[in-house]
């Protein structure tokens, strides 16, 4: 059974899997800035995966950082 902290790392992960998705379509769109900007933070989902084996508290924390940066990024463009 899933803890309350496994639970929330899969849905932060799985938002930012359709988060992903999503920027990847609009930079297809897009001009060369936010192709840029979304070099350097894509890497960041990487760092959440690795966030979500260890599946702490401060795991959590983290994901939720890099959420907000995936979702403020995604709402910029």
């Amino acid at each position: 059974m899933a803890t309350q902290t496994e639970k929330h790392v899969n849905e932060v992960l799985n938002e930012l899997e359709r988060i992903t998705d999503e920027i990847r379509v609009k930079i297809h769109l897009g001009g060369m800035d936010a192709k840029d900007a979304w070099k350097k933070l894509e890497p960041k989902l990487e760092d959440a995966k690795a966030h979500a084996n260890t599946a702490t508290d401060a795991s959590k924390k983290a994901l939720n950082e890099i959420a907000k940066a995936f979702r403020d990024f995604g709402a910029s463009l």
